[in-house]
């Protein structure tokens, strides 16, 4: 009996130490992405030895061994004695999309942000933002100045998660016929843009922060719709009221509500709400934790919580499907429909206020 048990307890022992040292395996993960080893190996037809990807790769010897020796035991890595090949984790990480996207968001906006993850759990601030600027309070008004490699990993992130749901949630959007977009929390404008184009005698208004609303009309992938493009400038963690927005029919907040503690959320709706003609409707498009196909999919969302507490804003989080729907009945909203599963783990809430 006790040797039927030693193989699940080593495999335990095994997956117990991946914990233990897992930044070291990420970061030689980091390292050989970032090197073109992990490349190599996946792409080539047959095992690759360790002196030719030094070799090829302008590598030492030592810096292949080193790679290499942690990232076998870890799963990514196999080697026999023709070398080194990849297992199917090394190929995702080298060759998927959504691992890749993940990947590097962790590795270039919060990984050093992390090493806080205690102290932003016991203050309720982002205290690993100090990684960045000791003197930033969210990350939100601060994205157009992060570091070149963490801008690129923060809306790499951000638009691979978004684009797949965006259309979807377009397509269950189209029979409303809306003319007027509203997009609360809009940043960049890309729900903006998809709606303009999708709808050419539509208009819109995105609604940001100062910051963003600025900046959007010189972004050059808006060109050509700026005649049917406002703007609304507001800070949601004041009480200012929602203005600017007469007549429109369809309001749009896409992973916005996530950025906001729970009563943060229902002030935001409530002043929604006091905006809203009669007849107009709110989409609200989230990532639901407790709500997802796969475990892989609950686990990137729940990590992904991490980043609100330690970087963004220290207060919220994705949310429990129980938790968002009564976050909207307490902001005086009622569900008419809801569209799971579009894009990869998003789910669309059409609402129309209760009272």
């Amino acid at each position: 009996m006790a040797r039927k048990h030693r193989t699940n307890f080593l495999d335990t022992l095994l997956d117990a130490q991946k914990l233990a040292f897992a930044p070291f395996i990420f970061k030689a993960c980091s390292a050989a992405l970032k090197t073109g080893l992990l490349d190599a190996v996946v792409r080539a037809d047959k095992p690759v030895s360790r002196d030719t990807l030094a070799r090829e790769l302008g590598l030492t010897p030592y810096a292949v061994a080193v790679m290499a020796d942690i990232l076998k035991p870890a799963g990514v890595l196999e080697e026999n004695k023709e070398g080194l090949t990849a297992t199917k984790v090394g190929s995702l990480l080298a060759l998927d999309d959504m691992t890749r996207a993940n990947f590097f968001f962790t590795d270039d906006v919060n990984y050093d942000g992390l090493s806080r993850t205690l102290e932003s759990l016991t203050e309720g601030r982002p205290a690993g933002l100090a990684a960045f600027n000791p003197d930033w309070k969210t990350i939100y008004p601060h994205l157009p100045e992060l570091p070149a490699a963490a801008q690129k990993a923060w809306f790499g992130f951000d638009h691979y998660h978004s684009d797949r749901a965006y259309r979807a949630a377009l397509d269950i959007l189209a029979p409303l016929a809306p003319g007027h977009l509203v997009d609360i929390g809009g940043n960049t404008g890309r729900f903006t843009r998809e709606f303009l184009l999708r709808f050419p005698e539509g208009r819109a208004t995105l609604v940001d922060l100062p910051v963003e609303t600025e900046a959007l009309r010189g972004r050059p992938e808006m060109a050509g719709l700026l005649d049917r493009l406002g703007t609304v400038s507001i800070d949601w963690l004041t009480d200012m009221p929602l203005t600017g927005t007469d007549g429109a029919d369809l309001y749009w907040m896409s992973q916005f509500l996530d950025c906001f503690s729970p009563d943060e959320a229902v002030s935001i709706l409530e002043r929604t709400r006091d905006a809203m003609a009669p007849g107009a409707v709110l989409a609200v498009l989230e990532p639901i934790v407790d709500e997802q196909r796969h475990q892989a999919a609950e686990l990137s969302l729940a990590a992904t919580s991490l980043y609100f507490t330690v970087l963004a804003n220290g207060n919220s989080r994705f949310f429990a499907g129980a938790e968002l729907r009564a976050i909207f009945e307490r902001a005086g909203f009622a569900v008419v429909s809801e569209h799971p599963a579009l894009g990869i783990s998003h789910t669309l809430f059409i609402l129309k206020p209760a009272r």
